[in-house]
């Protein structure tokens, strides 16, 4: 019976040696010559393909000199005469034969890692070293193959408008972001309200340059950097709903009015201002929507103006003077008399216009608790474990400070509804959080459109929203 078992324990320690063998072994590579190739020696980076192949290197397997060990393999590259001192050293493993460069990928390589000059001729030089595993000191390293480069001013992965005709003004630090087209290289989007101005484009957020201003002609642009001074703007003559388009590859541009609201600016006018003309918030997700959410301490008549300052244009108004609060109200547009006006008492409310369907809701407003939900929150997507936010001095404000991971967030009111709550959600899908204040979208009973922030780095973040003025202000500390 001993001897069974000490065969046994001896035939699963054989076993085991095996199979670390074969872990680490390849087949018998025999002692073929160990040598790249490549396509050409000559390469010109092509812009207008950044995804495209640019570099194909290809290598044959080193030897194990018949011992059946792995091989792994690791490619360098440097700038002609370095010695490989310093450049790139890519760890590739085993059963790896190749490297690949996209346009886009080697273009940064070389006028970032190589501190090349975009436009300049770049001498390189490229090479394999294979180690054999499990035999100390055994390497071998191919022959050195030599590639001319000739790279192009990069091309920025984002873009950003800037001017007194856009949402954000002349503020670098916040010009608007405009989105990627998927399928289209280098192709952005945006739509959204713009103002009687002008308008030019930033490539990154506190930087005036490198920048893209109008061309020769209202449909091109023209690349501005370091000492350039052209700076000529792309101009907005009527105040609309606009769709603008870029190509930065074919440097074009197409902007389009679209059937956008009659006004983009609406102030709200009444005895809680003493009659003065104070701006209402245009809705982040419907540009026909306005909203005016504060706090009455004397209440009284108002009227909402077209406007700044005169008295003589257009008001909104009810179609019964001295209408009360209410949802869906009708609303009428008109100027001079009869000088009708709608009439509250003091105490928080949400004033809501729709100047498409000219209906208002004026609403009592009281304030609820808040909580976060979404993967990049402790409690993931599951409305029981929802993280209530805290309350402070001023009851339409909560915080809450802790980790987010990152992915996705939105704000509920009320976790046993589920997804039934009330939700605050973001201006648009995917938000990536400013750091300062910024507007929500509220939406009743469930979450529409489905907009959420989209939290790109770990760590510890301070939230505060203020439910009032469905502003809110994620910050990474």
């Amino acid at each position: 019976m001993k001897i069974y078992h000490l065969f046994t324990l001896l035939l699963s320690a054989l076993c085991l040696t095996q199979c670390q063998l074969k872990d680490d072994m390849e087949l018998n590579k025999g002692s073929k010559t160990f040598e790249i190739t490549l396509p050409s020696s000559n390469i010109e980076l092509n812009a207008a393909n950044p995804d495209g192949e640019a570099l194909k290197i290809t290598w044959t397997a080193a030897s194990n000199n018949g011992t059946n060990a792995g091989i792994s393999y690791t490619f360098q590259m440097d700038k002609q005469g370095n010695n490989f001192a310093g450049g790139i050293k890519d760890s590739l493993g085993r059963g790896v034969y190749e490297k690949i460069f996209k346009n886009e990928e080697l273009n940064n390589l070389l006028t970032g890692t190589f501190s090349a000059t975009a436009g300049s001729e770049v001498d390189l030089e490229v090479r394999v070293v294979a180690k054999v595993l499990g035999l100390k000191y055994v390497e071998q390293i191919s022959l050195v193959k030599h590639i001319k480069v000739i790279t192009h001013t990069p091309i920025s992965s984002k873009l950003y408008l800037i001017g007194d005709a856009t949402p954000n003004g002349w503020a670098n630090d916040k010009a608007t972001e405009m989105k990627a087209i998927s399928g289209k290289a280098k192709n952005f989007t945006w739509t959204g309200a713009l103002k009687k101005g002008e308008f030019k484009f930033i490539t990154t957020l506190n930087q005036w340059k490198p920048a893209y201003c109008k061309g020769d002609t209202d449909t091109s642009l023209r690349y501005v950097e370091g000492d350039d001074s052209y700076d000529e703007k792309f101009k907005i003559t009527e105040s609309g709903r606009y769709t603008v388009n870029v190509d930065l590859i074919a440097k074009t541009i197409k902007i389009v009015k679209g059937a956008g609201p009659e006004y983009t600016e609406l102030f709200f006018v009444g005895e809680e201002n003493s009659w003065g003309f104070t701006s209402m918030t245009v809705d982040p997700i419907d540009p026909f929507t306005f909203h005016y959410n504060a706090v009455f301490t004397k209440g009284g008549e108002f009227k909402i103006g077209t406007v700044k300052g005169n008295y003589d244009a257009d008001f909104f108004r009810p179609k019964k003077n001295g209408q009360g609060v209410g949802t869906n109200l009708d609303v009428v547009k008109s100027a001079g008399d009869p000088d009708d006006k709608w009439n509250i008492k003091p105490g928080a409310y949400k004033i809501t216009l729709d100047i498409k369907s000219m209906k208002i809701s004026i609403e009592a407003f009281t304030p609820t608790k808040v909580y976060l939900i979404g993967n990049a929150t402790p409690a993931g997507w599951s409305p029981a474990d929802a993280v209530e936010m805290s309350a402070t001095t001023d009851p339409y404000t909560t915080t809450w400070e802790g980790t987010l991971k990152t992915g996705e967030l939105k704000f509920l009111t009320d976790p046993s509804k589920e997804w039934d709550s009330d939700f605050f959600l973001a201006s648009e899908e995917n938000k990536t959080p400013t750091g300062s204040e910024e507007l929500m979208h509220f939406s009743k009973k469930g979450s529409n459109p489905d907009n959420k922030w989209k939290i790109s780095e770990e760590g510890t973040y301070k939230i505060t929203l203020n439910q009032l003025t469905q502003k809110i202000i994620i910050k990474k500390q």
